[in-house]
């Protein structure tokens, strides 16, 4: 049995964040990005790991592997003004369907909370049935479509 732990995404976490991509399906990555994503570039990798804990917020779930912490799991949000967040998960396809993306997007709105941010958005594509569902579990509602993806919201409560 693995041990999971949640952790703060750090600048130290950009190669761990390349090889959590690239142990992704096609799928996976799509579905996240909006668009194929065959790999993460290491300057892309260096950006995601870059958050400040304020403007941008990343949480990681890490196992460990052959001796070695790996990411299984990314959540995050940045902010986008007007007391509003953007949200999005990556989840190893080995590590769905077992409560993760719950358990780590419901942290992401506990800290969203604290930093006073009153509604988080999520971004999702219509095909992507598993977020939608895990949006609804965590009480977002539909806020609108543009066209290509769904936009689901969910109020912090003050």
């Amino acid at each position: 049995m693995q041990t999971l732990e949640i952790r703060p995404v750090t600048a130290a976490d950009a190669g761990r964040l390349v090889e959590l991509h690239a142990r992704c399906s096609e799928e996976a990555r799509y579905l996240r990005f909006h668009a194929a994503k065959p790999r993460l570039r290491a300057v892309e990798a260096e950006y995601l790991a870059a958050v400040d804990g304020r403007g941008r917020v990343a949480l990681a779930a890490t196992v460990v592997e052959d001796g070695e912490e790996r990411i299984v799991a990314d959540a995050r949000f940045d902010l986008l003004g007007d007391g509003d967040a953007e949200a999005a998960l990556l989840i190893r396809d080995d590590m769905t369907g077992q409560g993760l993306g719950r358990l780590l997007l419901g942290r992401l709105l506990e800290l969203a909370a604290g930093l006073g941010v009153r509604r988080v958005v999520l971004d999702i594509l219509p095909e992507n049935r598993a977020m939608l569902a895990l949006a609804r579990r965590v009480g977002a509602e539909p806020a609108g479509f543009d066209g290509r993806s769904v936009l689901y919201a969910v109020d912090i409560p003050r």
